[in-house]
């Protein structure tokens, strides 16, 4: 028996209001359960996908329901996540969140991005195990229409999307598609993807809030996704100093005694991964900094401090270092 959690629940029947149908009797005749446990793991499968958009569709809705349905999606279920997307300071901040899609949102939903140039193509594929439904069209077009409308939400570059491209035909007229995405609509293409302006991905965002932000990413890394396993050793401390900024003043003995690893073996281990401690920090210090400066009007000495450096002194000379300007000049150039 297939379940629907409380989340999707309020997507769908806001949806189905704007459709003019009776998500009701589509329960009924799929047999759907409300979960009462809340819990958002709990996903419909790609197969109940299908027969909803299916039994939605021989009602005659009003508008195309899978892009209605997407628009209608909304992270009130996950606050963390909404907080995460809207203190971003860049679009391209922001784009962290589908990495954790899988996780999230579908553990069939995978993101993918490509540079093409002046344009960023970011792919949407739909796995599938049973090659049943594989980059099920209705599936793909819903997600496609609520990455569109988060962008648009949190963006107000409108030169930032360029166009969609479908692998699938038509599913309904081209008016309908113009009228609910608002942007060119290509069919049968070798992806399904949204073409953005790559240069418009670094521009600062009102409302941008680091401090929220990093928190934010914090709580879904250490409480939403505390089973993802980061893949070497360097990018455990990247996500742990980027959740913690606290620990970026601290000694390394302080990082290594939270992950459990003697110094000894964290060099070591950072050795074979081609790193070292020390050029980590200075790393995550300079993509940090560079992050608070173009999207935060915190003054310098505070974003030193957020940095772990004693003072204002020590931090304008890295950050020379790192860009050949001084804070301020990096900040007046963005």
């Amino acid at each position: 028996m297939e379940t629907i959690n409380f989340q999707m629940l309020a997507s769908l029947a806001n949806a189905a209001r704007r459709c003019e149908i009776d998500l009701n009797s589509v329960m009924q005749e799929l047999k759907l359960e409300i979960d009462m446990t809340g819990d958002p793991r709990r996903r419909m499968s790609l197969s109940c996908f299908n027969s909803l958009f299916m039994a939605v569709d021989s009602r005659d809705p009003s508008h195309h329901f899978p892009l209605v349905f997407g628009d209608s999606f909304n992270f009130d279920g996950l606050p963390e996540l909404a907080t995460f997307v809207t203190s971003a300071s860049t679009p391209q901040e922001a784009m962290r969140v589908l990495d954790w899609s899988p996780k999230l949102l579908h553990p069939n939903l995978h993101f993918k991005t490509e540079h093409l140039g002046h344009e960023l193509a970011l792919d949407v594929m739909v796995p599938d195990a049973s090659e049943m439904h594989k980059d099920l069209p209705g599936f793909v077009e819903a997600t496609m229409s609520a990455v569109l409308k988060f962008i648009r939400l949190l963006s107000p570059y409108e030169q930032l999307i360029k166009r969609i491209e479908f692998k699938h035909s038509p599913l309904t007229d081209m008016a309908e598609y113009q009228f609910l995405l608002k942007t060119e609509v290509l069919f049968e293409q070798a992806h399904n993807r949204l073409i953005v302006d790559s240069s418009a991905l670094d521009l600062p965002l009102p409302g941008g809030i680091p401090s929220a932000h990093h928190k934010a990413q914090a709580v879904i890394l250490n409480r939403l996704l505390p089973d993802v396993e980061e893949q070497t050793l360097e990018k455990q401390i990247r996500r742990l100093l980027k959740s913690r900024l606290s620990l970026l003043g601290e000694p390394m003995d302080v990082i290594s005694e939270l992950l459990k690893i003697h110094p000894r073996t964290l060099q070591r281990r950072l050795k074979n991964e081609g790193s070292s401690y020390v050029d980590l920090l200075s790393s995550v210090r300079h993509e940090l900094a560079c992050e608070m400066l173009r999207g935060s009007v915190m003054d310098i000495e505070t974003i030193a401090a957020n940095l772990g450096y004693s003072d204002r002194r020590s931090f304008t000379s890295a950050f020379m270092k790192w860009q050949g300007v001084s804070p301020r000049e990096f900040r007046n150039q963005h």
